[in-house]
């Protein structure tokens, strides 16, 4: 029997940075994207492992052969074919919720407290527990609830008012004073209403969770949820308030100022509290697609998106310069990647998995032409982010506008190995995308609330600080703060009478702009008229155009203007250049005088014939 050559254990082509690449020569810094990798237990005891994990960084994949098919345990010869795939950090089959959350996502809810955007995304076949590693079961709670307990637990003692701040549907947002925020909470708004069915094993927290030190204690914060999904390669807005309609709209994705993607018309939801983000949870997912395959029964069919936006502002009134800071931690649940073949799918459910691999291909595309891209240089290719949906909306983190994460998630059965081999070249590629870290921008929507009431209440003097007693030096201090508000009175009233005449004024150039309006529609309507007038009656005699032109005239001068036609000047009859004829406009004052003129000149030529005829005799 020929023996079959051993083939080396293979190593990622590149290494893995865990720290942000900096080019000192052009001072910039770049970030690698972090990926992570965890293992879902196996089902059954007599399932076996395709997967050997070495230590914490680094796992073996081994192929299946021959000895398989009969059921037998691995032998010394499954060896030839193993290969070596390192991760940032490997999570095998018993570690807990608690120290995913604390590896993954817990430096992602300090870059947002911080002001800058992070993307989280699991990534993996059907079936491989990404949807648990995302959300939670009843005891064990997911990334997502565990990210809004930590953010609430740091800003608690720190939140603005409701309402302060309000979206602008433009993917920023706006500062409202007391009083606007006010009228914003007495407006009709649909009421969140709790699930009675069991309680959710989302706001089961049995734990201790700590405050972050990247607090900044000046600023005040608040925090807004959105919930999307990408099905079919459409985006829907799970939070949709028009309950009338069934059937949720689909969106789109556009760019804002700052070359930011957002979906368009989304609704935003404030909360305050983790139940108050539960709840907008667990509307959104009362919409979201799933179904019943023979791998998973229930299945994602759809990317589901769930967008946490910090908008934070400082709290100092004694600052001149103020601003809004606005920053996004995006949790996105992708769905499996499935052959049809094992799933038995057909009708809905194929299309469903065909545009979900769609999807999964061309992000696997986009990152392959960011990789290559760092190489080319100026003959950079350009990235197809436009080919789907999900890379549309992520392209401004693959741009470098926040930090990049993945949890590659894995069933190690030996039946899946076809699948996880793929998904490890993945993560592979992945790995090896450098994205260049742009600066953390600022979004200027305006002065912080206070300093707004500040502006409003700056009347006059400011009060005097006094503490009021029974000493003597009290009734000074009070004819003190008695003169102060009268002075602030009379201030009052002057603005008072100021912003009245302003508004007179303002009222007296709009009727003038309206009349000057009228006047210049009804000339263009005269305008109009004459180039329906019959072409015979333009091959008129000079004197009765001039008498036409002459009633036209008059129509034309406005108001208050009667020296318009003081000299004559030029018009053509006619739009038309080719039936055009230039006249003379001429005044009616004008034209008596010009005949006078033709007769005397008439009769002095005459006088001047007869002097030139007797002094030839």
């Amino acid at each position: 029997m020929k023996q079959i050559p051993r083939t080396p254990k293979r190593i990622p082509k590149t290494p893995r940075n865990q720290s942000p690449v900096e080019n000192h020569s052009h001072n910039e810094v770049k970030d690698t994207v972090n990926v992570f990798c965890r293992l879902r237990p196996l089902q059954l005891e007599v399932d076996l492992s395709s997967l050997r994990v070495i230590d914490s960084k680094t796992i073996c994949m081994n192929s299946p052969d021959q000895q398989l098919q009969d059921h037998r345990p691995y032998c010394r010869q499954q060896q030839q074919n193993e290969i070596l795939y390192k991760f940032k950090d490997i999570f095998e089959s018993d570690a807990s919720q608690r120290e995913v959350f604390a590896a993954v996502a817990q430096p992602l809810v300090e870059n947002l407290i911080r002001g800058r955007d992070s993307l989280l995304f699991t990534y993996g076949v059907t079936g491989s527990g990404k949807t648990h590693t995302m959300t939670g079961d009843l005891r064990n709670r997911g990334i997502l609830p565990r990210c809004l307990d930590q953010l609430f637990c740091t800003i608690a003692d720190y939140q603005a008012k409701k309402f302060i701040f309000k979206p602008d549907k433009l993917n920023g947002f706006e500062i409202l004073t007391e009083k606007e925020a006010l009228q914003e909470q007495l407006e009709p708004r649909r009421k969140l209403v709790m699930t009675r069915r069991r309680k959710s094993a989302l706001q089961m927290s049995l734990e201790m969770t700590p405050i972050l030190p990247a607090l900044d204690e000046e600023n005040m914060y608040s925090v807004f949820i959105t919930y999307i999904e990408i099905y079919n390669n459409s985006v829907y807005d799970l939070l949709e308030l028009d309950g009338s309609q069934k059937i949720l709209q689909s969106r789109i994705i556009r760019e804002d100022a700052t070359h930011r993607m957002y979906v368009h018309g989304v609704n935003e939801m404030e909360v305050k509290t983790v139940q108050e983000a539960i709840q907008v949870f667990q509307m959104g997912q009362k919409r979201k697609h799933m179904a019943h395959t023979t791998l998973n029964q229930e299945s994602s069919r759809s990317h589901s998106v769930f967008n946490i936006r910090l908008v934070q502002a400082p709290n100092d009134t004694q600052s001149n310069e103020q601003s809004i800071t606005v920053s996004q931690l995006s949790l996105v649940d992708l769905a499996g990647s499935e052959r049809s073949s094992k799933t038995k799918t057909t009708g809905v459910r194929l299309r469903e998995a065909g545009n979900i691999n769609n999807s999964l291909m061309t992000l696997r595309t986009c990152l392959e032409y960011l990789r290559e891209n760092q190489q080319l240089g100026n003959n950079a290719k350009k990235i197809p982010y436009r080919d789907s949906k999900l890379t549309h909306m992520f392209k401004s983190y693959f741009d470098g506008e926040g930090q990049v994460s993945m949890i590659v998630c894995i069933n190690p059965r030996i039946e899946n190995y076809d699948e996880n081999l793929q998904v490890m070249k993945f993560a592979e590629i992945t790995q090896e995308v450098q994205i260049l870290r742009t600066g953390t921008p600022a979004h200027p929507k305006g002065k912080a609330p206070n300093l707004k009431a500040q502006t409003q209440l700056s009347l006059g003097p400011d009060f005097p600080s006094c503490q009021l007693s029974n000493l003597p030096e009290t009734k000074s201090q009070i004819q003190e703060l008695k003169s102060c508000l009268q002075q602030r009175s009379e201030n009052r009233k002057k603005l008072i009478e100021i912003l009245h005449l302003n508004c007179d004024n303002f009222r007296r150039m709009l009727m003038k702009m309206n009349e000057d309006n009228r006047t210049m529609m009804h000339s263009a309507a005269l305008m109009g008229n004459k180039e329906n007038i019959p072409r015979q009656k333009r091959s008129q005699s000079s004197e009765n155009v001039l008498e036409n032109k002459k009633n036209i005239a008059k129509a034309f001068v406005p108001a208050k203007q009667p020296d318009i036609f003081a000299t004559p000047y030029q018009s053509r009859l006619n739009y038309n250049s080719s039936q055009a004829n230039l006249l003379y406009f001429l005044h009616c004052k004008k034209l008596d005088d010009i005949q006078k003129w033709k007769a005397n000149a008439g009769l002095i030529a005459e006088k001047d014939k007869t002097e030139k005829k007797g002094s030839a005799f």
